[in-house]
This record gives structure tokens, C-alpha cells and sequence, in this order.
């Protein structure tokens, strides 16, 4: 059964071309999605709460997905942050509702 996790992370968007995913160039969904891939196996999309342009830095981007892997929050964060490149880190996991989206439960 898959549940929903939702991520907290900060970058430095100095060396990214903004945070959507494009084909060929560096993005922080890009690197994000795959170190997920390599952690639960599974091909995975985030929905994020908003996106940065090229350059532009985050503190406390949430972002969210569907998974099957049953490894804890805890791991996910140490996890990721041992697979993500140094201008990404990953702050907090969590499990949350299955309804939970963090487009739609963006503020500001």
C-alpha cells in the first residue's frame, strides 16, 4: 500500500535551472527525483508547492509523493541527503494524509 510523504528542503538555485524538471539540463526536481528513484526503487514525481526560476534559492520548499517504500522518515532524510548533491538538502519527512497535496496547500 503506498503512502504520502512530504518532504522539506532548502537549495541554493546558483547552479540549477529553476526547479521543474526539463530534459538535458540540470533542476532541482531533476536531481531530486532521481535520488528517490535510487532510494525506493521506484520511479517517482513530485508535486511541489510552488517553483523557482534558474538562480533562484529555496529555505522551505515542501513537496510531497507516493510511495511504497517502507523505510522511515528518518532514513528517508539521512538518505537523501547522503544521495543529493551539496546544493540540495532535505530538512524534514514525513508521512501525511493521502489527500495531502502541496500545490493546493501552499500559502503566500
Amino acid at each position: 500500500m503506498k503512502r504520502n510523504l512530504k518532504l522539506v528542503l532548502e537549495y541554493d538555485g546558483a547552479r540549477f535551472h529553476g526547479w521543474q524538471y526539463q530534459v538535458g539540463v540540470r533542476t532541482v526536481q531533476g536531481v531530486l527525483e532521481e535520488a528517490l528513484a535510487r532510494l525506493t526503487g521506484e520511479g517517482q514525481r513530485v508535486t511541489a508547492a510552488s517553483r523557482t526560476d534558474a538562480g533562484v534559492h529555496a529555505l522551505e520548499q515542501v513537496v510531497n509523493f507516493p510511495t511504497a517504500c517502507h523505510h522511515s522518515p528518518e532514513v528517508f532524510v539521512r538518505a537523501l541527503n547522503a544521495l543529493l548533491p551539496r546544493d540540495v538538502a532535505v530538512l524534514s519527512c514525513e508521512e501525511v494524509d493521502p489527500r495531502f497535496n502541496a500545490r493546493f496547500r501552499a500559502r503566500g
